[in-house]
């Protein structure tokens, strides 16, 4: 199916052209709750992560399945940190008589945590960022408030013997047996994380190892394939707007029809936001150029077993996250400079709208001009090959899609929790 390039460039484009516009939230006189008839405040977790748990220890409050039910509004956004652990931050929102009363908290889980300690600060985080609410309720006579004395050697910051690396060893092993199939799968690798406010560094070497055999017919089919490489970046952060960083990426892969390759890349983004705010809003732009080494198993469909390649890229995200629910869009571009037409296109969004109280709306899609297989094998691929996905194809174009619809209606609570089966 021949698609004409113009046309659907026209249409991305229009697709692609949107507005932003976030509106400050007033800072409102806070007035005392009145919602439900129990005396509690109504709240609106905008998260699923450990939600039964939340509600199971911090009872003293009502949950409700809207947003536009609530008292207040919580949103959850996780940020990792390599093998360090992860950021979570929980941003407060006033509704109704809370209106202009917004709170952030944030909570730092390590990756020696365990699920129990994690879930156990985010229930303390969160009960923390519930309290000015709480307080203008009947249950302010039932706070305690109390702040252990910390010694002046306490509040200095503590020495970092590892200076904020940490590293990871993995390995794993899947077997699946039966009379007339089997597969065996193993990967395994090793990391290494620097995380601060100045630097973003990883390091991170990998191996993976797929062998599958079938019989049919009396015929038995073996297949071995394999992905090893290593992915890793410096990145230096330069101030609110300006960030610099290094990449460099090593690939064997036999669906890639590559023996060995290693590809540099210097690059730089600019934010058209302070990084600051990335939390809620963030538009990028950011710029590669590079240069590589490709080893091919096979002959490719240019006559080359092996050759040097330059490119670019160009890539423009923007990301919006408020309470009526998430957008997020990126297009980007590349080519390779010994053939311009050797391109790559890309046009992906994604949308989570809250339509009206208990209806949600999920919109997915991507759009993909392909011109860069430069690594297809000659000749025609064995059907087995095809039919197991063991070797790439060639193309000229992807799309895929989702669209998704969600309405709840009933109760308008969901304090009650219940672990049975």
């Amino acid at each position: 199916m021949k698609i004409k390039k113009s046309n659907i460039l026209i249409t991305l484009l229009a697709i692609f052209t949107f507005s932003i516009n976030t509106a400050t939230l007033a800072q409102d006189t806070i007035l005392p709750a009145n919602t439900s008839t129990n005396g509690l405040i109504d709240v609106f977790l905008d998260f699923n992560f450990q939600d039964q748990y939340i509600r199971e220890k911090i009872n003293f409050v009502n949950y409700v399945r809207d947003r536009q039910l609530a008292d207040v509004h919580i949103m959850l956004n996780r940020h990792s940190s390599g093998t360090a652990g992860q950021n979570y931050v929980f941003t407060f929102i006033g509704r109704e008589k809370f209106r202009g009363m917004n709170n952030e908290i944030t909570f730092w889980a390590h990756s020696t945590n365990t699920d129990n300690e994690t879930r156990k600060g985010m229930v303390d985080a969160l009960k923390l960022g519930l309290m000015p609410y709480v307080a203008n309720t009947f249950l302010v006579s039932k706070i305690n408030i109390n702040i252990s004395d910390i010694d002046i050697e306490e509040r200095e910051e503590v020495a970092d013997p590892w200076n904020n690396w940490t590293f990871r060893v993995y390995g794993g092993l899947n077997l699946r047996q039966e009379r007339r199939e089997s597969r065996l799968n193993s990967r395994w690798g090793f990391s290494a994380d620097k995380l601060s406010e100045d630097w973003k560094i990883r390091a991170r070497p990998f191996f993976n190892n797929n062998r599958q055999s079938f019989v049919a017919n009396d015929i038995e089919i073996r297949r071995n394939q394999f992905r090893h490489g290593f992915d890793g970046y410096l990145i230096r952060s330069i101030n609110q707007h300006w960030s610099v960083g290094f990449f460099l990426d090593m690939l064997s892969s036999t669906f890639h029809n590559i023996i060995f390759n290693i590809e540099a890349q210097p690059g730089i983004e600019y934010s058209f936001l302070p990084y600051t705010e990335a939390n809620y809003r963030a538009i990028t732009l950011d710029y590669r150029i590079g240069a590589g080494h490709h080893r091919y198993i096979e002959e490719t469909i240019f006559y080359k077993m092996q050759e040097n390649l330059y490119h670019h890229s160009l890539n423009f995200t923007a990301r919006l996250r408020q309470p009526w629910g998430s957008f997020e869009t990126s297009i980007s571009g590349s080519h390779y400079f010994h053939n311009y037409t050797a391109n790559r296109i890309s046009l992906e969004s994604n949308l989570q709208l809250r339509i009206f109280k208990g209806l949600s709306l999920n919109l997915w899609g991507g759009f993909e001009f392909i011109n860069d297989l430069v690594a297809l094998p000659a000749g025609d691929l064995p059907i087995e090959d095809i039919l197991l996905r063991q070797r790439r194809q060639a193309t000229d174009y992807q799309i895929s899609t989702h669209i998704g619809l969600t309405y709840t209606f009933g109760s308008e609570f969901v304090n009650v929790i219940n672990t049975r089966f």
